[in-house]
């Protein structure tokens, strides 16, 4: 960078402005238990899992890309590879029987279900060709339905490698990069790989598919291009599906074998769930030459034999999330590389992955450094950020408490996908205040109508200000539901300054309608307007292995009482019989202290004239 460069760049470092709309995410390492799981057993797990989205909640954070297969195993429940061994077989792991177990939750289910209450996206990490670490190879022993992908039983009932599958040298060595990968020259591969994806986007409410090691590697200086598929195909004239009709060199055959992946598995998303996006990770450097680069650098398109351009120019993918794991002024700079990925995607998303993992290291710099990196990307318009990775960010020092002290000061939308669906919801109408005590609001108002598309609102934004409201104003962006539930309680923290809200309605891939009609807190306080004298709200977690938390609000002093039934009807626990204060309350359910199995249980809130009732779902 200039030294001109630099003293503007500084000086645009001065406004450090917020964004309404932006990507702000971050990894969730499994492999190598880097992020999760750290601790052993399923509670403990659990709240593990709690701990990420409360600091990511705190730190408006709105994406969490959680790796559910580090090395051709599942976070979750799959049929097409075993559960993670990193979940059940802790240090030093020498019981092969304990490979690959059912941990006895879901972890992909559980993030699915806590990000949701906090409308935070999670995309599945799935790394596709890496499949085995070298620290791994009692993986032959695994005794669980499915077995790993890379195992093979004979007939005399002797399990091996499917070597077959591996990517190779040319003189058939496999081993590199610190593990063993699969051959994107394969088509079974290809097909196994797309039908893991497939699967969570069938069963889980993900928001993105998120493809990591969608490349290839190397041995040396050899990459593994001369896997058996690999070599039959290269050489086949007839299949344009698999094959090399147009006799193509190989470096641009072995390019084209892991696009077919790409459209693969884009393909399947869009014939099941067209809302669910489908992103890419790779190392940063393109070419060198492309970027403007004077350094030694690991080329993705030349060496890599990987093309996220191209993906982008069919329409393959959503977005592309390059591991920009450099500072911003020493060679490869992080300022080039991020320039070039936002002006070579045609038009889609561009999320910069920055280095959270170096911060203090002498070669990257400070956590001043990462500051830097998100600001600039802010600056060329960038569609936001991607951290690696959680731990390196909540560790000894939080610094995602830092970011949502300036930086992530306010919440963000994720920026809309016009090529999946460019029609916004429509604006909800009749939004009504009324005061239900001096720092008590609550916000009324209509469901919008279906827009021309069909799509409903799923979530709202409120908006709240000491003036006017401004839409585009980040500043005025006070809360994003995390439901389309029509009403909003607020709590006034100065009762003599006058507020105005406003609402605006958002669809399934963040489209954003125009707003409400504004209104504002100078009404007087009405009395008797509430349906009922109190609210309950939905507990969390749920589904819970052994605690949970259930929250209510009442408007008046009252009896309360708050109980809980199993299916039939029958009383578990009396959690509260007591005359209270108006306010919000929280009270927690243990049911280690009840003699209760797993399954679907109910909670009541009565109060004066009205029950409420819920259900949650315990999983031991």
């Amino acid at each position: 960078m200039s030294k001109i460069s630099l003293i503007l760049f500084f000086v645009l470092l001065q406004f450090a402005f917020p964004q309404r709309k932006e990507v702000r995410a971050v990894w969730v390492a499994t492999a190598g238990r880097l992020d999760f799981p750290t601790t052993q057993g399923v509670e403990a797990q659990l709240n593990e899992i709690q701990a990420i989205v409360d600091a990511c909640r705190r730190a408006n954070i709105n994406t969490i890309v959680f790796q559910v297969s580090a090395r051709g195993d599942a976070y979750y429940n799959s049929n097409f590879i075993p559960w993670a061994s990193n979940l059940t077989c802790f240090s030093p792991c020498t019981d092969p029987n304990n490979l690959g177990l059912n941990p006895g939750y879901n972890p992909l289910a559980e993030l699915i279900n806590r990000a949701k209450q906090y409308n935070i996206e999670v995309h599945a990490w799935i790394n596709v060709f890496f499949v085995l670490s070298d620290t791994l190879p009692a993986y032959l022993n695994i005794i669980t339905f499915p077995r790993h992908p890379a195992i093979k039983d004979t007939t005399g009932g002797k399990l091996i490698w499917k070597r077959e599958w591996f990517a190779k040298t040319q003189s058939g060595q496999m081993k590199s990069d610190g593990g063993f990968f699969f051959d994107p020259g394969n088509p079974a591969v290809r097909a196994h790989i797309a039908n893991v994806a497939t699967e969570i986007v069938k069963n889980y409410n993900v928001d993105g598919i998120h493809l990591d090691y969608i490349r290839y590697t190397d041995l040396g200086n050899e990459v593994l291009l001369f896997g058996d598929a690999s070599n039959y195909w290269f050489t086949n004239r007839t299949d344009s599906a698999n094959g090399n009709p147009w006799n193509l060199p190989r470096d641009d055959f072995a390019r084209l074998n892991v696009e077919r992946l790409v459209k693969m598995v884009s393909d399947s998303v869009k014939k099941y769930k067209h809302w669910v996006k489908v992103g890419t990770t790779t190392p940063g450097v393109y070419t060198a030459s492309a970027m403007g680069l004077n350094c030694s650098v690991w080329p993705l398109y030349s060496h890599l034999r990987s093309d996220p351009k191209a993906w982008a120019q069919k329409g393959y993918i959503d977005y592309h999330n390059p591991q920009i794991y450099w500072n911003m002024v020493d060679c490869p700079e992080f300022y080039k590389v991020a320039n070039w990925w936002k002006n070579n995607l045609y038009g889609r998303q561009s999320w910069m992955g920055i280095a959270a993992y170096r911060i203090g290291e002498p070669t990257f710099g400070e956590f001043s450094e990462v500051k830097n990196q998100i600001i600039y990307t802010r600056v060329i318009g960038g569609s936001g950020v991607n951290f690696f990775r959680f731990r390196s960010l909540v560790g000894s020092i939080n610094y995602l408490d830092s970011l949502r002290n300036d930086l992530f000061k306010y919440p963000a939308n994720i920026p809309p996908m016009p090529w999946k669906d460019p029609v916004p919801p429509n604006p909800p109408t009749n939004l009504v205040v009324k005061k239900i005590s001096q720092d008590r609001i609550l916000l009324t108002w209509n469901k919008p109508e279906r827009a021309s598309d069909g799509e409903v609102a799923e979530y709202y934004n409120i908006f709240r200000a000491t003036e006017p409201i401004n839409q585009n104003n980040p500043s005025h962006l006070y809360k994003i539901t995390a439901s389309s539930d029509t009403f909003f309680f607020d709590t006034i923290t100065d009762t003599t300054e006058i507020y105005y809200y406003a609402v605006s309605s958002l669809d399934k891939v963040d489209n954003e309608s125009t707003l409400s009609n504004i209104v504002s807190t100078n009404v007087t306080i009405e009395k008797g307007i509430l349906p009922s004298a109190a609210i309950l709200y939905q507990n969390y977690p749920n589904p819970f292995n052994s605690v949970t938390k259930i929250k209510y609000e009442i408007f008046f002093t009252d009896k309360v009482n708050l109980s809980v039934y199993d299916i039939l009807g029958r009383k578990i626990a009396n959690l509260v019989d007591i005359e209270q204060a108006p306010g919000v309350y929280e009270v927690e359910f243990n049911s280690s202290f009840y003699n209760i199995s797993s399954g679907i249980y109910y909670y009541k809130l009565k109060t004066t004239g009205r029950s409420q009732v819920k259900s949650f779902v315990l999983i031991k």
